[in-house]
């Protein structure tokens, strides 16, 4: 995937984006030819919403970064999510330089923990819904983008959240109910168990756990665990 091919079809792909999941793979996908490490799709925060859980709508930054974030409130003065709300333009950033008005404490913790995932810098890229919602797409790693780069990248990312946003909506009229079972299990797969290891966790047999995910799968409208875990984790259905 080079960034020039995806820029000049990235109408056709996006259009034909069915599931949240089919979103991400493309996306860790780009993120990876791009020399990057970590996206993060997000609606714009209100007063009311101050984790990053809870703004995040597709990501594959590491659940253990996302509970350190939130455990840490880096969000409340968060001078990225400030910036954003300020000004529709995309922007680099690099994780030392845009902290440096926060309290020492803070500062070193939060430039600390990005720089442990491989996050130091990147790129934000100000987007908004149709219905005038207001969010952004991250790319982060070790470099920012030049200007062309920039430019194909909010061209894409405009694309891909107006499509997130209209599959999020479709899944929002979609409620799904899950059985206790049905739940210790995801959560437990999520959590890199094998059937064999969660059957004797939960004093079943291995037919019943695999039986099941089978039904979380199929609830989640995926083919695969890995698919069923990436939208239960975006659907806040579980935490790992």
């Amino acid at each position: 995937m080079k960034l020039e091919a995806e820029f000049n079809r990235i109408e056709e792909v996006a259009a034909a984006f069915n599931t949240h999941y089919e979103v991400f793979k493309y996306m860790k996908g780009l993120t990876q030819d791009l020399g990057m490490n970590a996206f993060l799709f997000m609606t714009l925060p209100t007063v009311d919403i101050v984790e990053i859980g809870a703004a995040k709508i597709l990501t594959n930054w590491p659940a253990e970064m996302v509970d350190c974030y939130d455990a840490q409130t880096f969000m409340i003065d968060s001078p990225v999510i400030r910036r954003m709300l300020s000004s529709t333009s995309p922007f680099n950033y690099d994780v030392e330089g845009i902290n440096t008005d926060r309290g020492e404490g803070k500062k070193v913790a939060v430039i600390d923990l990005f720089k442990r995932y491989g996050m130091e810098k990147g790129a934000y890229f100000p987007v908004h819904d149709a219905g005038g919602g207001r969010g952004a797409m991250s790319i982060s790693g070790s470099r920012n983008f030049n200007m062309v780069e920039m430019a194909k990248l909010l061209f894409i990312a405009t694309l891909i959240y107006d499509r997130l946003s209209h599959l999020t909506l479709s899944e929002r009229h979609k409620p799904i109910e899950f059985s206790r079972s049905e739940l210790d299990c995801l959560r437990l797969t999520a959590g890199g168990r094998k059937s064999s290891e969660i059957a004797k966790l939960l004093q079943v047999s291995e037919n019943a756990v695999n039986n099941h995910i089978g039904s979380v799968i199929k609830k989640l409208g995926c083919t695969t665990r890995t698919q069923a875990v990436v939208s239960a984790l975006r659907l806040n259905v579980i935490r790992v």
